[in-house]
């Protein structure tokens, strides 16, 4: 019987060919719905509007940048990196998810970003022009990745045009997803704050189905009260008062989003 390798363990990534067959599978496995039974029937298909490094580099770049990692597992809690650390590392997910926070002189976290497979998480201040993390990484379940040291990564994007489209696509997204947040923050009150998180998540980690865009199942009430800087029973309550006014639906701890009010 294989053992089961620690959280926080590491291990030199496997022989390149057999990495990019288990990697291939990567995508379909994170679009895979295991929340059960729904009333909502339909199509059903992930929504995933992210760039995911590994897919975006054809074969042989793909290969130079996995002969470079070293495969990491991390246990839920656990944090990839703090605020402030020197930059020595970037991390590729491969099962699992990541939120990123920032944390500010009161002592209190702001959650900006949340991660899933196929991302990379801390490519921020690893180029020269800015040496540390300007965020905290924690695991938000047990987590599987790739691990690369800056300087080999940076090595790579030197010497390969896609891997340089691939970290400018990177950088446009967290941007893209930095000015959402800007937009979530500057709402006039809390619930309008709330509703526009609720879309965020929907638009980048929904499963659609029929009309209706259901979360994902790791952004909890908690999760949610992390990005607008309020208190997960604040946040329980204006939930119940957006479902009574028809905004969202709830089913247990699922939440659905309906898909016309995405872009409003």
């Amino acid at each position: 019987m294989p053992q089961r390798r620690a959280p926080g363990s590491e291990r030199p990534v496997p022989a390149v060919d057999r990495l990019v067959r288990l990697i291939s599978h990567v995508g379909v496995k994170d679009r895979r719905h295991d929340g059960g039974d729904t009333a909502t029937s339909g199509a059903e298909a992930w929504v995933q509007s992210y760039p995911r490094i590994l897919d975006m580099l054809e074969g042989e770049e793909r290969a130079r940048l996995l002969s470079i990692a070293t495969e990491k597992h991390v246990g839920k809690g656990q944090l990839l990196y703090q605020q402030g650390d020197s930059s020595d590392t970037l991390f590729i997910i491969l099962e699992g998810a990541v939120k990123v926070h920032y944390v500010l002189d009161a002592g209190d976290a702001l959650t900006t970003l949340h991660y899933r497979a196929g991302m990379v998480v801390g490519a921020h201040g690893c180029t020269s022009w800015s040496g540390r993390h300007s965020w905290t990484a924690q695991a938000l379940v047990d987590c599987r990745l790739l691990r690369i040291r800056r300087a080999d990564f940076l090595a790579f994007v030197r010497n390969s045009p896609q891997a340089l489209f691939c970290v400018l696509a990177i950088t446009e997204f967290k941007g893209e997803q930095l000015k959402r947040l800007i937009r979530v923050l500057a709402q006039p009150t809390l619930e309008r704050k709330i509703l526009l998180a609720v879309r965020h998540f929907a638009s980048l980690y929904g499963l659609v189905r029929g009309t209706e865009i259901e979360i994902d199942g790791h952004i909890t009430h908690q999760e949610i009260a992390d990005m607008v800087g309020a208190s997960r029973q604040s946040v329980t309550m204006l939930l119940i008062a957006l479902e009574k006014s028809g905004a969202i639906r709830r089913q247990g701890r699922r939440l659905f989003v309906p898909t016309a009010t995405l872009d409003s």
